[in-house]
């Protein structure tokens, strides 16, 4: 610890108090003091003109000393008023009248107080906050005849100037000795403060991670990053702060102006604040494109994305707008069931932005792009998303991935916690009618899952017409077209389709029919081409063909209709054929179609 003299700069405001300050220093071996008498009067420039030279510590008392810990990092010590200095100074008071007040900040007031009630003295005691509050104060208690103020400097100073006669409470040299064996006391810890905190200041600046600290007030109390984007990194860090008030946490991931970064957080409380530390490390994923099946992305782009989707413009049904809402209202992971191109992906990018986790990062984990690199990455790496917390997690397409790798996600999810750091959103593109093989079943029963089921379009026949004219819209305008809707006798081809690509086939065929249509109406003939040739490249798998074996339990006309499908299914959805094949016209097709 340093045994130098310690230099001290002693305010006082009053000339006695100098020289009693002078005295006392004069025998003590373990300080220099420079002194000089001014307060809040004197003005700021006087008081930080002193402050600029080299002073360990400041010594001063009462409204001074409260003005001097804003204007300077120096410790400042302030001279206590002790309550033989008010008692002395009440006694003179009352020689002179009976009719007094005790005005003064806080450190008069308190210990005033203390002594009043000891003593039972009836004495007005008014405690003032600023300088600019004094004035009015005093008006009031002279309109009430109280001429006699007891007080500190600044308040005597006006008091004078508006006629009335303060009594300067003055410090007595034990208050003064008191303050100087505190001050010895202050600089020495501060001194052993100071020389750790360069040593951690230079150990941090050595260290690769970057580092952020913010106060209360956001304020940055310190940092060593140098990330090329380090003012974009420190607001996100101020705009993230409310919801960091609870505490630390661990690695997180965060995009910051397309850059993922991974953060951590650890609170600590200094000097009646918080401290907030973050850890920042940049790109801590392979890389952030969808490139090996992973990817992150935030709100406003999931948002962005979804409402200019074809599955919002065509299905933006309520009732799926209505258990979104209710499914919401948890964090118990979801699965999300339905076949190849229903919207699962676009349902769990709603969940997601709906949800109050929405200001963390969304990861999609694409089952069907994986390979053997990242699936490793994801199952051991340190930076892998499974080791992140306080996300969403959206891994779709489960079905692609091996029964053993099924095992193993499964596994790690219970044992890690996965879905109670995080929020799991899964998807699956078979349903539950074969349990033996369906790959959900395990996840569903295994994390309480809340099921989602999607219908398939062919299902939803009420709705294609309606949804494919608000895809026409959207076409129209970014093809330069003026399609305005259909012939009638192409809406029954499209109703009658088995649509096993389900959305994403119907976006494909709209898209092209309006292409290639230059009238307003797309023609039955375009329509009955297309499905022929979807037919072809997309046959309808024969455990999902109409069962041959008809259910005769039921009317004649069901199980025409039944019989109609089937042959159609046959013909590869050409009506024409289908038609000439059950000996009927094609408007007698179309009506047992309906």
């Amino acid at each position: 610890m340093n045994k130098r003299k310690i230099n001290i700069l002693g305010i006082a405001p009053y000339s006695g108090m100098e020289n009693i300050m002078s005295k006392l220093a004069e025998g003590r071996n373990d300080l220099n003091l420079t002194t000089f008498v001014g307060d809040i009067s004197s003005g700021t420039d006087t008081l930080s003109e002193h402050l600029m030279e080299n002073y360990d510590v400041v010594i001063s008392r009462g409204g001074t000393a409260e003005l001097l810990k804003n204007l300077t990092k120096t410790p400042v010590i302030e001279i206590s008023i002790s309550v033989y200095d008010i008692l002395r100074t009440i006694k003179l008071a009352e020689n002179y009248a009976q009719n007094y007040a005790i005005v003064g900040f806080s450190s008069i007031t308190s210990t005033a107080h203390t002594l009043c009630d000891l003593l039972q003295y009836k004495v007005d005691i008014i405690t003032i906050d600023r300088t600019e509050e004094i004035s009015n104060i005093l008006s009031i208690l002279k309109s009430k005849n109280c001429n006699v103020i007891i007080c500190d400097t600044i308040t005597s100073i006006i008091a004078k100037d508006m006629g009335l006669n303060p009594i300067l409470i003055t410090s007595g040299p034990e208050s003064i000795q008191s303050a100087f064996d505190q001050a010895i006391k202050v600089y020495n810890d501060y001194a052993s403060l100071e020389e750790k905190n360069y040593v951690l200041t230079k150990t941090l600046e050595m260290q690769t991670a970057n580092t952020i600290i913010l106060d209360d007030n956001k304020s940055v109390y310190f940092s060593n990053c140098v990330l090329d984007n380090n003012k974009s990194i420190i607001n996100y860090l101020k705009s993230i702060l409310p919801d960091s008030q609870s505490g630390s946490f661990e690695k997180s991931f965060h995009l910051i102006e397309n850059t993922l970064y991974s953060i951590s957080l650890n609170k600590i409380r200094l000097d009646k604040q918080n401290l907030f530390i973050f850890s920042i490390e940049p790109n801590p994923v392979l890389n952030r494109s969808s490139k090996h099946g992973i990817r992150f992305t935030d709100c406003n782009e999931t948002k962005d994305k979804y409402y200019n989707s074809f599955y919002n413009l065509t299905l933006a049904s309520l009732s799926m707008n209505t258990q979104i809402e209710q499914i919401n209202l948890t964090s118990l992971p979801v699965i999300i069931l339905g076949e190849k191109g229903t919207g699962k992906d676009m349902v769990a990018s709603k969940l997601y932005f709906e949800s109050s986790a929405n200001k963390n990062p969304f990861i999609i984990i694409n089952c069907e792009l994986l390979n053997d690199k990242s699936w490793d990455f994801l199952i051991h790496n340190y930076n892998s998303p499974f080791c992140d917390n306080r996300n969403t997690i959206f891994i779709s397409n489960i079905q692609a991935l091996s029964q053993l790798q099924r095992k193993q996600l499964l596994t790690l999810i219970i044992d890690t916690n996965l879905h109670k750091r995080n929020r799991i959103i899964l998807s699956c593109s078979q349903t539950l009618k074969n349990n033996d093989c369906d790959p959900a079943r395990d996840f569903i029963e295994y994390l309480s899952c809340i099921t989602l089921y999607l219908p398939p379009l062919r299902d939803l026949k009420e709705d294609l017409l309606s949804s494919s004219s608000l895809y026409l819209n959207a076409l129209n305008l970014n093809l330069s077209k003026q399609v305005i809707g259909f012939e009638p006798d192409a809406i029954p081809l499209l109703s009658s389709y088995y649509w096993p690509q389900n959305f994403i086939q119907l976006k494909r065929v709209l898209m092209e029919l309006v292409m290639l249509t230059n009238t307003p109406y797309i023609s039955t003939e375009s329509v009955e081409s297309i499905l022929a040739k979807e037919s072809q490249q997309f046959p309808v798998q024969n455990s999902n063909q109409p069962s041959i074996n008809f259910n005769y339990d039921k009317p004649l006309s069901d199980i025409i209709q039944d019989v109609v499908h089937v042959v159609l299914s046959q013909c590869n959805q050409n009506q024409s054929q289908a038609a000439k094949k059950l000996g009927i016209s094609r408007t007698t097709l179309w009506r047992y179609l309906k």
